[in-house]
């Protein structure tokens, strides 16, 4: 059952374009972008997800279709000169799949002058680089967008609305950019449990010339709710007062609920004739043990020769290992809850991310809108970071160890 009044908007607007369509052709646009894509992995114990959103994974012994295939609908109606409206609907593993979910992009764009610009509706949230093209691989080299950087934040798209404005210069244009508006996000579990964040605002500078350009972003927002996991442990640890002092306090720290979330990141790209030197840095922090600081990026480095594009990938995601015992040492711990306090670290492990990635990889341009690619990628995994891995049981039980895993993709638009 679709909840969120916002889909019946988005429901509304797709029939009034697609009737739209047949009365005015010509002020109607649709394109789309796909990805069919398979991945196989040497490991059964840390198995290769996209993101945090999905259930299905890359292991030994087989071939994945489902974590990166995907395919996108984008419909543009041109309503006046200023005002426009874009949809863009996309199908791909996850959760949930009703027109809400699919639904990436649904919103009203009216140039109010030439420099500024509103938009409201479902758009992507412009917490990093790839936000508007995560999903189009045929944008990028590389057969999937760093999943250090972009597999920690499942969430595609906010409800809200953004206003920008865009200066020209003598040597580049600057862009500001600022986003205010509300979703949600599913942390892929056996039910879906999606947390919901409210209050989310974003602001963005970018600096873009010719063969250079620089973005800097920060958001915040706060959690509304907890998984159902978080919910559980968040309570039982309350339980704990009349034997620890700082027993609420604590259960305070370890649930989501009412959590300022903070997000920043640094883009960066440089030309150099047939070279591209690019990178992206982001740091994440809140008020709760759940989602504890971690410093992610990537560096990438490609080469075009023709119609190909040979690139070597750099990707990193660190969050400090979490022990109750040092963090915590009034925490009674005993036969009766030494199992809560597992869960405790469980709960403070399960978002947790230290791993680091090399790639190397292909991309052939077959034609303008059709590229295949091939990607081979070594990820060292260090024990009690696998939070960006699917695997079967705790985190906290997980060891260092070493994953190869191979991707062959076909990206394409039309």
């Amino acid at each position: 059952m679709i909840k969120k009044p916002f889909s019946v908007i988005a429901m509304v607007m797709s029939f009034l374009i697609i009737n739209s369509a047949f009365a005015e052709k010509e002020n109607v646009k649709v394109s789309g972008f796909g990805t069919v894509a398979t991945a196989t992995s040497d490991s059964d114990r840390y198995q290769f997800r996209s993101d945090r959103s999905q259930a299905e994974s890359a292991k030994k012994g087989g071939l994945a279709f489902k974590p990166l295939s995907l395919v996108g609908v984008q419909l543009d109606y041109s309503v006046s000169d200023n005002l426009d409206f874009v949809g863009q609907f996309v199908y791909r593993e996850q959760d949930e799949q009703n027109l809400d979910s699919i639904t990436q992009m649904a919103f009203l764009r009216y140039d109010i002058t030439p420099s500024w610009q509103v938009r409201a509706g479902r758009l992507a949230a412009d917490i990093f680089h790839f936000s508007d093209t995560r999903d189009v691989s045929i944008a990028y080299p590389w057969v999937k967008v760093p999943t250090e950087v972009y597999g920690i934040v499942p969430a595609r798209s906010f409800d809200g609305g953004d206003i920008s404005y865009t200066k020209p210069y003598d040597n580049f244009n600057l862009l500001i950019k600022g986003f205010w508006g509300s979703g949600e996000s599913d942390f892929s579990s056996d039910d879906y449990n999606p947390i919901r964040f409210n209050n989310l605002r974003s602001i963005g500078v970018e600096f873009v010339s010719f063969d250079w350009s620089l973005a800097l972003k920060h958001t915040q927002t706060e959690a509304d709710n907890d998984d159902e996991d978080l919910a559980v442990v968040a309570a039982s640890v309350a339980q704990l007062q009349p034997f620890w002092s700082g027993a609420i306090d604590f259960a305070k720290e370890v649930s989501l609920k009412d959590t300022t979330i903070h997000y920043t990141s640094v883009y960066f790209n440089r030309y150099f004739d047939a070279w591209e030197l690019s990178g992206e840095l982001s740091y994440i922090d809140s008020n709760s043990i759940a989602l504890r600081p971690s410093f992610n990026g990537f560096l990438n480095l490609s080469y075009l020769y023709g119609a190909h594009t040979f690139y070597g990938l750099y990707s990193f995601a660190k969050t400090d290992t979490y022990f109750l015992s040092q963090e915590q040492p009034g925490f009674p711990i005993n036969e009766s809850t030494a199992q809560l306090a597992v869960f405790v670290e469980e709960v403070a492990s399960s978002l947790a991310h230290h791993q680091q990635t090399l790639s190397l990889g292909w991309r052939w341009d077959l034609q303008e809108n059709l590229a295949f690619k091939v990607q081979l990628e070594r990820t060292d995994v260090e024990a009690r970071g696998t939070g960006l891995r699917a695997r079967d049981g705790l985190v906290v039980d997980d060891e260092d160890g070493v994953v190869h895993t191979l991707f062959v993709a076909l990206s394409f638009s039309f």
